[in-house]
Formats: structure tokens, sequence, C-alpha cells
């Protein structure tokens, strides 16, 4: 623990042995922040959909000495996040930190843009984050602490054309996001929303158009950003926080 021989001093959590629980956690900034959990002491438990890839992150992170579990998880699926959390405390017996990483986008006018299509990205970036709060925060209440970060996207608060269902989703999960922060700020748990601009990720990938990876953040940027948050004293918190890259919207 970061101690100091000011009298204005205040200590910040420690993370060392925390468990947090990190969706879309096979790629990514997912992927980037477990890595940073661990690197701060933190249990590690990985959720993907994609089996292989996720347990490969885990094994990896086992090999420089961290405790990781992969759990594969469809984080849109009521019984399947369920299974994550009953597994998670199967193992941990608590969860202290959740970060809601995972969702996907895809793009097109309104005009074009077909049902099924919507209902997966609002599934993934706005059901997904309802489903794993509800089954987490049960255990976090009862152990009288916890941490949610919610990852979105700067999309929540700035339209992109092409882009309805995915503003329409960051935008509703910032108020989601809102909304649990008040209903539990009085029994310790935080609740924070982070709101990146572009980051060089392979939600990229099969994206014709899109702006400079090399003016984009990095994974790591966002990764560090949340791990900071959590790490934040147990006297303040942190609602929301922007992280844009120099340039700004690109």
């Amino acid at each position: 623990m970061v101690t100091s021989n000011s009298p204005n001093a205040v200590e910040r959590e420690n993370l060392d042995g925390k468990v947090a629980v990190i969706t879309g956690a096979s790629k990514g900034i997912g992927k980037a922040t477990a890595s940073a959990f661990a690197a701060a002491g933190g249990k590690v438990v990985l959720a993907a959909r994609t089996r292989e890839t996720l347990e490969q992150v885990a094994a990896d992170l086992q090999e420089s000495g961290a405790e990781a579990l992969a759990i594969p998880t469809d984080v849109t699926d009521v019984d399947a996040v369920q299974r994550l959390i009953e597994r998670t405390l199967d193992v941990y017996q608590r969860v202290d930190i959740l970060v809601n990483n995972a969702g996907v986008g895809y793009f097109g006018p309104v005009s074009d843009f077909e049902p099924d299509d919507w209902d997966m990205v609002l599934n993934s970036n706005l059901k997904a984050i309802y489903l794993c709060a509800k089954y987490a925060l049960p255990p976090m209440l009862a152990q009288g602490s916890g941490q949610i970060i919610n990852v979105l996207s700067i999309a929540a608060k700035v339209a992109f054309e092409a882009s309805a269902a995915y503003c329409a989703a960051k935008a509703g999960a910032l108020a989601l996001t809102k909304v649990l922060a008040s209903e539990v700020r009085q029994q310790n748990i935080r609740v924070t929303a982070v709101l990146p601009g572009s980051v060089h990720t392979p939600f990229w990938d099969g994206v014709p158009e899109h702006p400079d990876f090399e003016q984009m953040l990095k994974p790591e940027h966002v990764a560090d950003t949340i791990v900071s948050v959590c790490g934040q004293p147990s006297g303040m918190v942190t609602e929301e926080i922007v992280v844009m890259p120099p340039l700004g919207i690109l």
C-alpha cells in the first residue's frame, strides 16, 4: 500500500489479492486490463466467448506468476452470466471488481440497418452490462464493498453517422451507469463509466474506413486508467472519466 510522510496524504486502495472479473478479456482493452490487474497483484477472472483465445490469455498470465481463471461466457446470456459469477465465488469466495468491457460494433445508416443487427449491438453493449452488474452485486453487497467499471465510449456523448445502434447502446449504458451508481453508493459500491476515444484494438477489424491507428489510444492507456480508478482512496469515487487520444476525436 502506498504511504506518505505528508500529514495530508491519503492511502490508495491496495489491489493485491483483489478479485477482478473482466469481460471481453480475450483481446484489446480487456486483455490489457487483465494484465494490468495481474501486475498490481490482483486475481483475474477472464470472460469472453472464444474459449481457445481466452485460455491462452489466462495461460500467459499464469506463466508470469499471476492468478488467472478463464471462464468462457456469452455475457448476453443470463444463464452464462450467472455461471460466471457462481464459478468465481466457488474459486475465490468474493467479487471485488467487475470490469464490463465486452461489446461489439456494427455500423450502417438507420435506413439500411437490420433489426437483428440492432438487437446484437444493444445486447452486447447494454444488456450485458445490466446482467453482469445484476449478478455481481449480491456478493459485493454482502461483503460491503466493490467497484464496477463500465467501459463505454465517447460515442455515449457524441453522435457519429452510421453508428445509431452503437451510439444508442453506449448512451443507454452511460445512463444505466449513473442510475446504478445512485442505487449502490450508500452500500460502499463505487460505479464508474470510462469513456475512451478511438483505441487501436481488433474492434476495427473489418472496418474499411477508420482513423489512423498511429493516432489512436493504445489498449494499455485505457487499462492503466481502469486500474488507477480502482486503486483510488476509499474516501472518493470517480463516477465518469473520458480518455482521449492527444488529437481528440479522430
